[in-house]
Parts: C-alpha cells; sequence; structure tokens
C-alpha cells in the first residue's frame, strides 16, 4: 500500500516537472513558443525553482500546510505564483508549493519581454492614452528588443513601434549618421542604414533625427564618433540634443558649445559656428563634413587649414597650419584632412591677417561638463520627460512623432507613432510625453516627426534593415540625418536555424512536394549566416519521401517538422486535419483536345487558408463519359462534347466544365448577378457610366448599359467598362464577339486584350456603330499571340473626330469566346 501512494505522489509531481500539463498545453496554442534557459516557458509561469539541498513539497489545504515528498537536489519545478504566507512560498502548480528557503532553493526569473510574449494580459504595456489591444515583441539582436504596440485611443486608432537599446549589452551602440555622409543633401533612412551595413558595424535598426532646412542640414549639434559635424541654430530654448558619452551613457539635455581660435598662441577670435552658412559678420568653421565646398560667395576670406592634430570635440584642442588664404573668391574645396574657416566683413578682415605658416587652434568646450567628448549626439526640439514628469506641451495638433526616451536604469528605447492613416490617427506632443513616461522614461525628447517619422529594424536572419512602420507620406521619406543602432561583433559560426514558418497545417495522408519551408542561418548575434552543409529532415507527424516530398500521416494531430545540420537543428509546429470547408478550381472552363489530359486544377481550403492540392486526397464524377480521371488526370475520349466534373472530398464539393474538342464558342461574361465591381472611366468626356441594365436584356435578365457625354469635347474621347479582375479566356480561342444594342452614333467600339506573355492587344469590333437594336458582332484575335489570353477592358466605345462628339449609351450582352 505504502509503495501504490509513493507512485501516485510521483506521477502527480511529473506534472510539474513535464513541459505541459493538459491545461497548459491548450493555452500553449495561443501563444508562441518561448524558450528559456533550455525549456518552454508556458502560460500562467513566472520562474522556476532549482532544489539544491532536500526540502519539502507541501500542500496547501483549508489554509494549512501538507507534506507530501522530500524534493531532492536536482530536480527543477516550474512556478506559477508566490505566496507570502508561512515564510514564503513558491507555487509549483495547483495546491503545491516549496517553501522559499535560502541555501535550499534557486529561484529564477526571465526576462520582463519574455514573460510579455507568454502572459501578455499580465506583463503587457499599459498607456494613459488607450488601451492595449495588441502588443508584439521580439529580440533582433543581444540587448535590442522590437515591439509593435495596436491602441484604441479617444483619437482613434494608434500603431506605436519601439526599439528597446540596452546600454549595458556589449559591442551595441547609438552611432549618428548624415545623409550621404555630408551636411547638405537628403536621403532615406533605410538607404542610410544599408549605406554604414559592414561586417563588425551591422545595422539593427534606427530612426530618423534632427529638423532640417530646404538643403537637408540638420538644425543643432550634431556629433559622429566623437567629431563635432554641426554646432546648435534653433534658440536654446526651443531645442533639446541627445547624446551619448565616451561611456556609454545615455544623455539628454540642452548642451552648447563655444569654439574661439588663436593664432600663433596670440589673437583670440570667437568662431561663430561649424558648418552652418556663412551669416554677415561671422567667421565659420567649414570640414568635409558640410559639402564638396563652403557654398559661400566671393564676399569674404578663406584660410584652408592643414596637418590638422586633434579631434574637434568639446573640451577639446585642434592645432592646424595655414596652408593659403583666399580673398575674393568664396566656394573653397573641403577635402579630407583640411578644414577652412571662413569669413565675412568682420570676420573675414581678421582672417586677412593669417598667412601660409601660421599655426592655428582651435579651443572648443561644452558649456556642461557632461557633454565633454561626448560620443554621438544628435538634435531634436521638445523635451517630453523632464526628471520622470511627462511634461504638458502646448502646441495643438496630432501628427505621427518620432522620440527617444532614457530609462531610469540607463538603457534607451526609441519609438515611433503613425499618424494621419485609418490605421493610425497620430498624437499631440503632451499625448506623446504620456507614451514615453508610460513606457518607462525619466527623461525623453522628441525628433522630427510628421512624414519624417520612420524605423527601420533588421529581422533576424536579414542582412538588411527595412521600414517597419507606416511613414505618413506614402513611401519614406528623404531626410537629413538619422540614429542608427550598430552591432560591433564579427559574423560568427552557423549557431541558429531559423523557419520562415512556426505553424503549419496540413491534410491528413496527402502528399505535398514542397512544404515551402525557406531556412536561414543566424550566428549567436542573429547576424545571416550562409547554410551550406545539407539539411536533414524529420517529422513527427509524418515522411520526408527520397524525392524531397513529405506525405502527412493518416489521422489528425499535432507535432513538429525539424531542419537540423549537425548539432543544430530548429522546428516548426504542425497540425494535420481532416477536413475542409471549401474546394477551390482554378479555372471554371477548361477545354482540351481529344485523347489530351490534365491535372485538375483543384485545391481544399479551411478557414481560407489553402490546405491541400494532392489530387489523391479528393474524389471525382463526371456527368457524362467523355472522359476518366484518374489520380487527379483528367483524360479527354475521342469524341467532341462536354461534361461537368465534381470534384469533392466529403461534404464538400466544387464544379468544373470540360469541353473535349472544339467547343464552337462560349459565353464568358452574361452580366448576370451583382456587377458592382465593375467600373467605367474614359477619357476626354463631360461624364461617363457603367449600370446594370433590366430592359434593354439579349439573353438572361440583365445586360451592362454604358453610357457618355462627349459634347464639346476635343481630342480623342472614350468611356471604357473594366471588371474587377480580367476575364480570363478559356483555350486558344480565334474570335471575341458580343451582342450590342446600338445607338448608331458611328462611334469605335473596342476590346483590350493582354495574352499569356503580356503583349497588350486592341479588338476592333467597328468603326463606325451605325445601327440601332441588338446586333452580334466580332473581332479577330491577331496571329502571333500567346494564349491564355485576358480580357482587361471588354467595353472601349470612343470617338476621334471632334465634329462627332455627341452623347448616348449603348447595352451589352453576353461577351463569348469564338473557337
Amino acid at each position: 500500500m505504502r509503495n501504490k501512494v509513493f507512485i501516485c505522489i510521483v506521477l502527480l509531481l511529473s506534472m510539474f516537472t513535464a513541459p505541459f500539463s493538459a491545461g497548459q498545453a491548450q493555452a500553449a496554442t495561443a501563444t508562441p513558443y518561448v524558450s528559456w534557459d533550455g525549456a518552454q516557458l508556458v502560460k500562467g509561469q513566472i520562474g522556476r525553482v532549482d532544489i539544491l539541498k532536500p526540502i519539502n513539497l507541501w500542500k496547501k489545504e483549508n489554509n494549512k500546510l501538507t507534506f507530501v515528498r522530500v524534493l531532492k537536489p536536482g530536480e527543477r519545478y516550474r512556478v506559477y505564483q508566490y505566496s507570502s504566507e508561512f515564510g514564503g512560498q513558491y507555487g509549483v502548480g495547483g495546491s503545491y508549493f516549496v517553501t522559499k528557503m535560502a541555501g535550499y532553493v534557486e529561484y529564477k526569473t526571465p526576462s520582463i519581454h519574455k514573460l510579455k510574449l507568454v502572459n501578455p494580459e499580465l506583463y503587457g504595456t499599459k498607456l494613459s492614452i488607450g488601451t492595449v489591444t495588441d502588443e508584439q515583441s521580439k529580440v533582433l539582436a543581444p540587448g535590442v528588443t522590437q515591439s509593435q504596440l495596436s491602441v484604441d485611443s479617444s483619437r482613434g486608432k494608434q500603431q506605436i513601434y519601439v526599439l528597446g537599446v540596452d546600454q549595458q549589452a556589449s559591442q551595441i551602440k547609438f552611432e549618428t549618421t548624415l545623409a550621404k555622409d555630408q551636411m547638405i543633401g537628403f536621403e532615406t533612412v533605410s538607404s542610410m542604414a544599408a549605406r554604414n551595413q559592414a561586417d563588425e558595424h551591422f545595422i539593427i535598426g534606427g530612426v530618423n533625427g534632427d529638423y532640417f532646412d530646404s538643403n537637408g542640414a540638420p538644425t543643432d549639434l550634431t556629433v559622429h564618433n566623437g567629431e563635432l559635424v554641426t554646432t546648435n541654430k534653433t534658440p536654446e530654448n526651443e531645442r533639446t540634443i541627445f547624446g551619448v558619452s565616451p561611456e556609454g551613457k545615455a544623455m539628454i539635455g540642452n548642451p552648447d558649445i563655444t569654439l574661439s581660435l588663436t593664432v600663433n598662441g596670440q589673437n583670440p577670435y570667437l568662431i561663430d559656428s561649424v558648418n552652418k552658412r556663412r551669416f554677415a559678420d561671422h567667421l565659420v568653421l567649414y570640414t568635409p563634413y558640410f559639402a564638396s565646398t563652403t557654398m559661400t560667395n566671393e564676399l569674404g576670406t578663406e584660410v584652408v587649414l592643414t596637418n590638422i592634430e586633434g579631434k574637434l570635440n568639446g573640451n577639446g584642442t585642434v592645432k592646424a597650419t595655414v596652408k593659403e588664404v583666399v580673398v575674393g573668391k568664396g566656394s573653397a574645396p573641403l577635402v579630407p584632412g583640411e578644414m577652412v574657416l571662413s569669413g565675412h566683413a568682420k570676420g573675414s578682415e581678421y582672417l586677412k591677417g593669417l598667412v601660409a605658416g601660421d599655426v592655428v587652434e582651435i579651443n572648443l568646450a561644452y558649456n556642461n561638463p557632461d557633454w565633454d567628448k561626448v560620443e554621438q549626439a544628435i538634435g531634436g526640439r521638445y523635451y517630453l520627460v523632464k526628471n520622470g514628469v511627462a511634461q504638458t506641451l502646448n502646441v495643438a495638433g496630432a501628427a505621427p512623432r518620432t522620440a527617444i526616451g532614457i530609462k531610469k536604469d540607463g538603457s534607451v528605447f526609441v519609438i515611433v507613432i503613425d499618424g494621419r492613416q485609418t490605421v493610425s490617427a497620430g498624437v499631440t506632443l503632451t499625448e506623446t510625453a504620456k507614451v514615453m513616461k508610460d513606457l518607462g522614461a525619466v527623461e525623453a525628447m522628441t525628433f522630427d516627426g510628421g512624414g519624417s517619422s520612420t524605423m527601420v529594424a533588421r529581422n533576424p536572419g536579414n542582412a538588411d534593415a527595412t521600414v517597419i512602420n507606416s511613414p505618413s507620406d506614402g513611401k519614406e521619406r528623404y531626410v537629413a540625418n538619422s540614429l542608427l543602432i550598430v552591432g560591433l561583433w564579427k559574423a560568427g559560426p552557423l549557431n541558429t536555424l531559423l523557419l520562415s514558418t512556426n505553424n503549419l497545417k496540413l491534410f491528413a495522408g496527402a502528399t505535398y512536394k514542397n512544404l515551402d519551408i525557406t531556412v536561414r542561418g543566424l550566428d549567436k548575434n542573429n547576424n545571416p549566416i550562409p547554410v551550406t552543409d545539407p539539411l536533414a529532415w524529420t517529422s513527427t507527424i509524418g515522411s520526408f519521401n527520397s524525392d524531397g516530398s513529405f506525405t502527412a500521416g493518416k489521422t489528425a494531430g499535432k507535432g513538429t517538422i525539424t531542419a537540423s545540420t549537425g548539432t543544430i537543428k530548429a522546428s516548426a509546429n504542425a497540425e494535420i486535419v481532416n477536413t475542409l470547408d471549401s474546394i477551390k478550381l482554378a479555372n471554371p472552363t477548361v477545354i482540351v483536345e481529344k485523347n489530351g489530359s490534365f491535372p485538375v486544377p483543384a485545391s481544399g481550403y479551411l478557414a481560407g487558408k489553402k490546405i491541400v492540392d494532392d489530387p489523391a486526397v479528393f474524389q471525382y464524377k463526371l456527368s457524362s463519359p467523355i472522359g476518366t480521371v484518374d489520380k487527379g488526370i483528367f483524360k479527354a475520349g475521342t469524341v467532341d462534347g462536354s461534361t461537368t466534373v465534381t470534384v469533392s472530398y466529403g461534404s464538400v464539393s466544387a464544379t468544373f466544365n470540360v469541353i473535349v474538342g472544339n467547343p464552337g464558342s462560349i459565353v464568358v461574361e452574361n452580366f448576370e448577378g451583382s456587377l458592382s465591381g465593375w467600373k467605367a472611366s474614359g477619357a476626354k468626356f463631360n461624364s461617363v457610366s457603367i449600370a446594370p441594365e433590366k430592359v434593354y436584356v439579349k439573353t438572361g435578365s440583365q445586360s451592362l448599359k454604358v453610357a457618355y457625354d462627349f459634347i464639346e469635347m476635343t481630342g480623342t474621347s472614350g468611356v471604357y467598362a473594366t471588371p474587377p479582375a480580367s476575364i480570363e479566356l478559356p483555350g486558344a480561342p480565334v474570335k471575341i464577339g458580343m451582342w450590342v444594342y446600338g445607338d448608331a452614333k458611328g462611334h469605335w467600339l473596342r476590346s483590350q486584350l493582354r495574352d499569356a506573355a503580356g503583349t497588350e492587344v486592341q479588338l476592333d469590333f467597328t468603326k463606325n456603330l451605325d445601327w440601332t437594336g441588338w446586333k452580334f458582332v466580332e473581332a479577330e484575335i491577331p496571329a502571333g499571340l500567346k494564349a491564355p489570353y485576358r480580357l482587361e477592358m471588354p467595353v472601349r466605345y470612343m470617338e476621334t473626330d471632334d465634329l462627332n462628339k455627341n452623347k448616348g449609351q449603348i447595352f451589352v450582352d453576353d461577351i463569348t469566346a469564338v473557337y
């Protein structure tokens, strides 16, 4: 009896150590598979305990703990809750608990990111501007995560994109980037990212940066890799700057930098700006970051400096030698290894005192020592969160926004909120401040917004970062600069396989020539690595055949399909189903020659997705015996005729027509049913329209009315009737015909056809429609075209003669393919 009790207890505990309990398995189908420390993180799990020394397992009943058994060192259990009762208890499933006791158990918890993935209702983001209705997150690289939030706000729907960066992660840094590596010019963020992509310099993500002028020059302080690119232009109370210190600390503030120069240790003089437009009386320092020249006029003096020593940055000194002094010329070339001092009026007079060989010393100092030798800096506009307080900004209007924030732990995140779209209305600056505060920022600021708001990210296994938000211009805008997230590691050996799908639905017993699973290789930092060795494929729910095809098992169930090379493997979840809710056929009518054959174009669908097109799955029935179907291949007989083929599986079926031999003619459009998808267009008209017609009908209950008004129009006028999708013509007809109720107005009637090679052809039925009443007209399809054909614009009613511009209407019925 004692042995039986012990066996029951062991069986009960196996529920805790197994990957799933029955309830957990059901929940897991609705959540992504998340691996944590070699095991699956399941729904409801908040951590785990490792048993270090023997300790009791308790069962909590009626607010009392009852001893169950002693847990042994090395055992490991998922934790689903924590209770402070009885000195602290870890809930390991159901009513079973393990006491929190230092040295006896070790408790570990996964990252918030992973907890969010499996328990979004517990760990999901809460925003004060509205309700988060969906949240998706993934790791792009060690230390970099990407999230997308769908929000219902009082202003409307919002789409928020977030890139989170752990500043403590090794070999991850922020880097400012100029459009085309110069101050003057424009470039998209994705182009900047692609251009800067290299081994040991992988672009993981990025956003657009500063505001800019009409030449593409960023407005305020920019520092790139420890070198000053440009100084501030915007007044102090209207700008904010993001920076990264040499130690990697992120900062948001409002620094300014002062530059002065001395010549041969004497005559100190203030430099007004770096790489800015030269204004009256100003002295400006230009570097190759600006453009190919200083872009100045001849009303000044320019001094070319060479033998540059030191780095142009705050709290530093740069020494140089005067190469030449140029008066009254302007637009001095800017070349690597040289800088140019350019002065106007007062500044020009100062520079005229320099001569070749003079030693120039430029001193730089920030007004805030925290910014000394800042490694990266980029300008923005509005201070959103200051000292943990979301700011109220009295700026009207909701728009797309780009912002950056620093959390209490020093980590950084950037966001883009789409706007001016149905799916994302956009937010005000005050609402943006609330979002940044809700996401954890203690300091936050904006970058340029509106149509400039762009976020790029590199998905694991991809080579380049691509746009992930929806810019409000309808396409990516060309901007002045960007802030990129860079991985400094070298691409390493193959570490992981990534499959293109994680959820396959397969049909019981069906054979698939290709499962359409692509496999990409990744190193440990998610960089793409070629998979050069052959892949081995295995499955728990079917078998791979020698020709590479896959045959699903015959019973419904769930399992995996696994690709592996050596010890590296990846699996995709797969489910075998044995029901269909519809069968779809590629063509409603197929024409085949006598003794000819073709594969039946049938596919089975479940919940709107194609599940199977293996012909062996279906049953086939012919309405007349003019051919046979064997293993999905229709084989025609020796006589002309037609039949209806019914393709079925269980109670689900679909039919299509087969014509053997010459069919004579086939009506391809009879205008019965809804015509809501048809569109009227034209050229040089007062009005054009199409509509279903119930009175003037040749056959059936409906035709198409085509009405027009060309009065007093000049040039070629026309009214065109276009179906929602091109009309596919079965086989290879030689003519197109249609019934037309004419208005005798003498206009030109045509159709537009396209062949299988993409050649567009205009078919002429008549160049002078001179009848009233119904008449069947035909147009020949030119020889040399490649079947099958498509009618793209079945009706084109036109007039080229300005003296015959009038108004009227015609009716069209039974468009026919003639063989």
